[in-house]
């Protein structure tokens, strides 16, 4: 039943914030995403069985068989094209997130330019959400008695929020793009996991996964360079076999390592003692501006 896991999170769940504090997204939003459905999916078998797994998902979702009832639809595809030009705006989000889960999504001839399109129209509308891109990783296997890799996605594309525009255009944004790249699992994961603490106003978790995930880069390129350290190397002994190793100025060391001091001083990962650790959203949000910057600099620098 792991299915219904994939069910359940979504954008309208993940989200801690209260309706009224989201942007509703826009009526030509909604009809840009479903227009552009049509036109690379089609309207042949692969758009019926499209439409069909898109509305059992939401059918789970909801817990309902008819989502539009008011309307008496004649099938399951009037049924949920009314459903999305009335839902409300976090479950629009949940309906752009199972495009990319469903087993007829491989009519979609170029999965990412599908999520840049998506990102576009976000753009296009000034709506504060960006969709994440696929995280795949090569396995080994079997074909007719010889070797051969799969592809395995390891992540499906998520809706997040954005906070400030020019600084996820500068820096988180490029390294969300980063990350998707199968070697950065794990640091994808960890970054994508602070930026939901944020919005979940859990600062002191936000730090700590900043910190992971900015030691996992550093051991990422270690590795891929074949520069020698330890697992239970953290970021300050990571960082100077890196700069070490590479063409990096010494200069680059406090102001790289502020990610790791502030995840010691500030985050839940070490102990209060007897004064009470309080991480206040603006260092929060300074944190994950210089987790991003921080990844690109190195991974640009070193890769």
């Amino acid at each position: 039943m792991n299915f219904l896991n994939a069910i359940f999170d979504v954008f309208s769940r993940r989200q801690s914030y209260e309706a009224q504090h989201l942007r509703p997204v826009s009526d030509t939003f909604r009809s840009r995403v479903v227009l552009l459905i049509g036109d690379v999916i089609g309207r042949d078998r692969g758009a019926s069985d499209f439409w069909k797994e898109i509305h059992q998902k939401l059918q789970y979702l909801h817990g309902t068989m008819i989502l539009a009832p008011d309307n008496r639809p004649a099938n399951e595809v009037e049924d949920i094209l009314q459903y999305l030009e009335n839902c409300d705006s976090t479950h629009f989000l949940d309906f752009v997130e199972y495009i990319f889960q469903v087993d007829a999504s491989k009519h979609l001839p170029s999965k990412s330019e599908f999520v840049d399109s998506i990102n576009s129209f976000f753009d296009i509308d000034d709506l504060p959400y960006y969709l994440t891109d696929y995280v795949q990783t090569e396995e080994p296997g079997m074909y007719r008695g010889s070797p051969v890799k799969y592809i395995k996605v390891s992540a499906y594309p998520q809706v997040i929020l954005k906070e400030s525009q020019l600084v996820h255009s500068e820096a988180v944004k490029p390294a969300l793009k980063l990350l998707t790249d199968p070697a950065f699992l794990s640091a994808n994961n960890e970054f994508l996991e602070a930026l939901e603490d944020y919005r979940k106003r859990d600062y002191g978790d936000c730090l700590t996964k900043c910190g992971s995930a900015f030691e996992s880069v550093m051991k990422i390129i270690c590795e891929k360079r074949k520069w020698q350290y330890d697992q239970k190397d953290a970021a300050a002994s990571l960082l100077k076999t890196i700069i070490s190793e590479s063409n990096l100025e010494p200069f680059f060391t406090d102001p790289l390592l502020i990610v790791g001091t502030i995840r010691n001083r500030l985050s839940k990962s070490h102990g209060a003692g007897a004064a009470k650790k309080q991480a206040p959203q603006h260092i929060a949000h300074y944190t994950i501006n210089s987790t991003a910057a921080a990844i690109l600099l190195l991974v640009e620098e070193t890769l």
